[in-house]
């Protein structure tokens, strides 16, 4: 895979780039790829249509697998909008549930945390997620 580069200058050349990577990944005029094209655009679009679904994507291309306490508390994200953000993403079949994390004894209610990931992300970005969320909540008493 070829890195891009962090020149601010190259910016609009890498993101030219990397976009051209995704639609040569098929065979150009055929009805196969031109349907690809339409398919990558559209969720493209659906991403970039939203500042929270974008923010959560890129931080899920960064990390690979996150919680939404970790969402809320590292992107400084509303409550409602990172669970809009990761219905979206997995609505578009970008995340998946990867695993449902144990209440705590002193955990008083609500619905069990999960850990969301993208799909393909390894088992070492999964466990990552889990276990910084842990370490999160033990430091703020949560």
């Amino acid at each position: 895979m070829r890195t891009l580069s962090c020149d601010e200058s190259r910016l609009i050349a890498d993101v030219v780039g990397a976009f051209k990577l995704l639609l040569y990944k098929c065979d150009n005029n055929t009805p196969k790829s031109a349907a690809y094209k339409r398919t990558a655009i559209s969720k493209l679009r659906s991403i970039f249509a939203s500042k929270a679904v974008s923010e959560v994507f890129t931080y899920f291309c960064l990390h690979g697998a996150a919680t939404s306490w970790a969402l809320r508390k590292d992107l400084n994200m509303p409550e409602t909008n990172a669970y809009r953000a990761l219905k979206q993403l997995r609505t578009l079949g970008f995340i998946v549930p990867a695993m449902k994390v144990s209440k705590a004894n002193y955990n008083k209610g609500g619905p069990r945390p999960t850990v969301w990931a993208l799909e393909g992300a390894s088992q070492e970005e999964i466990a990552r997620a889990y276990h910084e969320m842990r370490e999160k909540m033990r430091e703020t008493g949560k």
